[in-house]
């Protein structure tokens, strides 16, 4: 039996609801999953009321993208809360300001897209494709393909999400958003761990030491087993089979000489991504540290 601590329901950006979430992992026999939508725990009730009727572990989680700090290196990171209090009044209110900064900037993004670039392309359509609450940038980029489809001939997908994330020529900085120290004290607040998601994504220059400034953030876990293969920067490169194999060790051993609680998942978003939950054989003896 696995788990898997890191899955994405229709409350974000994937899409399986947070009860198909948990009959799924029930049919692959997992022994435990967490709900991780981004910047939102909107999904955490539903998962956890249906997680109560099965025989599997349903543990409440949250994704927080967190504040850009080129400086620093802290380009699109994201830090995992896992056990969280869903309930506390503080996490939701906070949710609430990041949910409506994000949608602030995502509509300042289409506003650029269409002025600036000259893509047909609304606010209205990207809510709507996004269908809840939380507005990401997979759906801008739909809309971009589907509308656009001579001006995006010849550019991957890849190319349109540098378009609109950080550097990017239509990118648009959220004027609300928690710094790498904020949403960890967010998460220690609310009795959950922060967990550093997907380390081995990001372009830093060095990832021992830019672990090593998360420690000193409160960073108190690294996620160890991540489907490197299947999402970006890798998907569909020449060192897709290399990031798999080589960073998954790598990080092991980095949890190991820190003393960090490891954690691990698919990233898994239903349909999405061609990613199977469970698929990142996260071993059953991380629970420990989560139950």
């Amino acid at each position: 039996m696995m788990i898997d601590l890191h899955l994405h329901s229709t409350v974000s950006d994937g899409s399986d609801t947070p009860s198909q979430l948990i009959h799924q992992a029930m049919n692959l026999k997992l022994k435990a999953i967490a709900i991780t939508d981004h910047d939102t725990i909107a999904g955490v009730e539903e998962f956890l009321s249906i997680g109560e009727l099965k025989e599997i572990i349903a543990i409440p989680g949250i994704e927080i993208s967190i504040r850009h700090e080129p400086k620093r290196e802290l380009i699109d990171i994201h830090i995992i809360g896992l056990n969280i209090d869903h309930t506390s009044t503080k996490l939701i209110n906070t949710i609430n300001d990041q949910i409506e900064g994000r949608l602030e900037q995502k509509k300042a993004i289409c506003k650029r897209l269409r002025e600036e670039f000259g893509y047909d392309i609304s606010f209205e359509e990207v809510k709507a494709v996004a269908g809840s609450l939380v507005v990401g940038r997979p759906h801008i980029v739909e809309i971009m393909k589907k509308n656009n489809p001579k001006k995006v001939q010849g550019k991957s997908k890849n190319e349109l999400f540098k378009m609109i994330s950080v550097g990017g020529t239509a990118y648009v900085d959220r004027e609300v958003e928690l710094n790498l120290e904020e949403s960890i004290e967010l998460i220690k607040s609310v009795g959950g761990i922060p967990i550093l998601a997907h380390p081995g994504i990001y372009n830093v220059s060095d990832h021992k030491k830019f672990i090593e400034m998360c420690i000193k953030a409160g960073i108190k876990g690294i996620e160890v087993e991540y489907t490197y293969a299947k999402n970006r920067p890798y998907f569909g490169t020449d060192k897709s089979k290399w990031a798999q194999n080589y960073f998954p060790d790598y990080f092991r051993k980095i949890a190991k000489e820190y003393n960090l609680i490891k954690s691990g998942g698919s990233d898994y978003h239903g349909k999405k991504k061609n990613i199977i939950m469970g698929e990142a054989n996260v071993p059953n003896k991380y629970l420990k540290s989560f139950i």
